[in-house]
């Protein structure tokens, strides 16, 4: 396969922080808003609202369902908390994103850690211990809930469907498979009630800082860097260290607030200078060996016009970024085919 040449481009919107009280749950203002980015970006991700005292909000993958419906371009990557939800029924939604996106899914690995940890003990009631405040614990059932979902996403081979009407067979049970996954903290059997997605294994991707455990980064298609100018260099080199012979991609985060200076609200990149001159650090940032952007606008209706109509189209006359759009997001961001587990095995 042909890989895209050039940086990749993609917003993060957080649905807590973006949800105007004048249009929470419209229907129209999520949909002119991504529909906005589509054609423009490679990828959007929505961030999941999950275990807020005032209330939990849009659900990110029943918003992306909606908004895959009404896009034909852009992917899609939906934000989930996988420590405090089952991972089987997270993996089902993903492949129905996935076949209602025509293979433009993802899945955002949220890690709600310390007072959003505390908050969903209280939601959820405890559970044999569980939930947890120990982030080495909770990484390690992040990775375990994260192995889960990607069984069950190759748990059904390609082909396992076949729909004979003469036989009155709709499935062919030898391309079925039990996943029989056991850790410490639950077991599943599967195999999924949802054939394999199209993309066979949806993007999946993750948000790394300085002083997170880099084992998550491994399992992941796309790393997200959320770091400032001077520690950005050694996170990456870190990142690089741990994923070498994984076909993952690593971009930073860029917080973007133009001509608003002191609109931080992150520890990552932080953009508030000019159009212009965005590109050109993009293009600068850019030269440490990263491959892409995810651009947080503090104001989206101040702040997208700018990206999409200069930044990104500045970017790719400049020959920075790519301009290849693959039917599905795994080729658009040039990853591999994903092979089958079990029929590899078999």
């Amino acid at each position: 396969m042909t890989q895209p040449k050039g940086i990749h481009l993609g917003i993060g919107l957080d649905l807590a922080e973006h949800e105007n009280p004048r249009d929470a749950g419209r229907r129209d203002f999520w949909d002119a808003l991504v529909k906005r980015l589509d054609g423009s970006a490679d990828f959007v991700t929505l961030q999941d609202r999950f275990a807020r005292a005032d209330g939990d909000g849009l659900d990110a993958i029943l918003l992306a369902n909606w908004l895959g419906a009404h896009t034909r371009d852009i992917g899609i990557i939906a934000g989930a908390p996988l420590n405090f939800l089952e991972p089987f029924h997270l993996s089902t939604a993903i492949a129905t994103l996935d076949y209602v996106s025509e293979g433009r899914a993802g899945l955002l690995v949220q890690r709600p850690y310390g007072e959003e940890a505390t908050s969903a003990a209280r939601a959820i009631g405890p559970l044999g211990g569980f939930p947890t405040k120990d982030t080495a614990t909770l990484d390690r059932d992040t990775l375990a809930a994260l192995e889960v979902v990607r069984r069950l996403w190759d748990s059904w081979e390609d082909g396992a469907e076949i729909r004979d009407k003469q036989s009155q067979r709709f499935l062919d049970g030898s391309k079925l498979h039990y996943i029989d996954f056991k850790s410490d903290g639950f077991s599943v059997l599967g195999p999924s009630i949802t054939p394999r997605p199209p993309q066979g294994q949806p993007v999946v991707a993750t948000t790394l800082a300085q002083g997170d455990d880099p084992a998550l980064a491994v399992a992941a298609d796309l790393i997200f860097l959320r770091g400032n100018a001077d520690g950005l260099k050694s996170l990456l080199e870190a990142v690089r260290g741990r994923t070498a012979g994984h076909p993952s991609l690593v971009l930073a985060d860029i917080t973007v607030a133009f001509g608003h200076r002191g609109e931080t609200g992150s520890p990552a990149l932080h953009w508030s200078g000019d159009v212009k001159g965005l590109a050109e650090q993009v293009a600068a940032w850019a030269a440490l060996g990263l491959d892409g952007f995810r651009f947080h606008p503090r104001d989206p209706e101040r702040d997208l016009g700018g990206l999409v109509e200069t930044v990104f189209p500045a970017l790719r006359q400049a020959g920075l970024a790519s301009t290849t759009w693959g039917f599905t997001l795994r080729a658009r961001l040039g990853l591999p085919p994903a092979a089958n587990r079990y029929t590899t095995a078999a």
